[in-house]
């Protein structure tokens, strides 16, 4: 059996928008949280993501994924972010952190951070429908709580409720051990 993001790369092969923004939606803030690990930037995480999905767009036809869309975001995503570190360190820009370069500490990292990923994703499809599309476009469009309300024709304070009842949802289903990296990816993002 292929799998989806598979399927779906062949349909953005042949022009498919829609199937490009769904891998687009499903990859970005993993992406961004993964760059963010190498240059300690979020900023500069978001512009390496977003310049690889325009790279992925303009050239869909000649960029040959075969196995597995992930492993090549992530491969593409890491050494995007490395080099943007070692061009930003040759035009003197100052960073203060480095990532570490054992094998052992990257696969256990990948490991913990897919692990949260899958965690965090199945305490999204948890959420009631309305509080899941109000965290979806807060979180991963980036929309704010004025554009959120709007978009749904409700007020902005249901918005507000709407992620206070998805936040705590979120946290009650995840465990301790990842309570302090939601706390970060969640409320100190923007």
């Amino acid at each position: 059996m292929h799998d989806i993001d598979i399927i779906l790369w062949e349909k953005v092969k042949s022009g498919d928008t829609e199937a490009f923004e769904l891998l687009f939606r499903k990859y970005y803030l993993m992406l961004c949280l993964f760059s963010k690990r190498f240059t300690n930037d979020i900023t500069t995480s978001r512009e390496i993501v977003q310049d690889l999905f325009i790279y992925l767009w303009e050239r869909r036809v000649d960029t040959p994924i075969h196995s597995s869309f992930k492993s090549y975001i992530l491969r593409a995503v890491k050494l995007n972010s490395i080099r943007r570190l070692e061009n930003d360190k040759r035009q003197g820009v100052r960073m203060d952190f480095l990532p570490e370069n054992t094998e052992d500490a990257v696969f256990f990292d990948h490991l913990e951070y897919a692990e949260l990923q899958e965690k965090i994703m199945q305490a999204i499809a948890s959420l009631p429908d309305q509080c899941q599309n109000v965290f979806k476009l807060s979180r991963f469009q980036l929309l704010k709580y004025l554009e959120i309300s709007q978009k749904l024709n409700i007020s902005v304070k249901t918005v507000e409720a709407h992620m206070s009842k998805a936040l705590r949802i979120i946290q009650n289903y995840l465990d301790d051990k990842f309570i302090t990296i939601l706390a970060i990816l969640f409320f100190y993002w923007k």
